[in-house]
């Protein structure tokens, strides 16, 4: 741990956050909710929201952690390396892991690609920002 670059960290989790905004609010907004059965009418509010925020927020600073961490054991290796070690990483993990659950849950082989393209691309953004500080 005392290789991590804790600001970096930061700036690539928050980086990762706003790229959620973008993927789920701009680009996969109706096809998400309708592959996810979630009604976007009634989204939460104030409070409610604030704390559903918080809590990706510190999904995305775990996994941006876990990307410095994994870049640390890697001998890092720059941008482009970073970003290839990261989605890799992220396909393998948390596609796999995704699989498993939605093949479980009945879920759409669509929905499987929009949340781990989200994750694959984000992990990838992270790791652009650790691995180019």
């Amino acid at each position: 741990m005392a290789n991590i670059n804790v600001l970096a960290v930061l700036v690539a989790a928050l980086a990762y956050f706003f790229f959620g905004s973008l993927w789920y609010q701009v680009l996969f907004r109706k096809l998400w909710a309708r592959e996810s059965g979630i009604s976007m009418d009634n989204p939460p509010k104030g409070a409610a929201m604030m704390k559903m925020m918080l809590k990706s927020f510190m999904g995305n600073l775990l996994s941006a952690l876990a990307i410095a961490m994994l870049l640390n054991y890697a001998h890092g290796g720059g941008c482009v390396r970073s970003m290839e070690i990261a989605a890799v990483a992220a396909l393998g993990v948390s596609g796999g892991s995704l699989w498993i659950n939605y093949n479980w849950h009945n879920k759409s082989r669509l929905l499987w690609m929009i949340d781990t393209g989200y994750t694959m691309i984000g992990c990838a953004l992270a790791a652009a920002i650790i691995g180019t500080w």
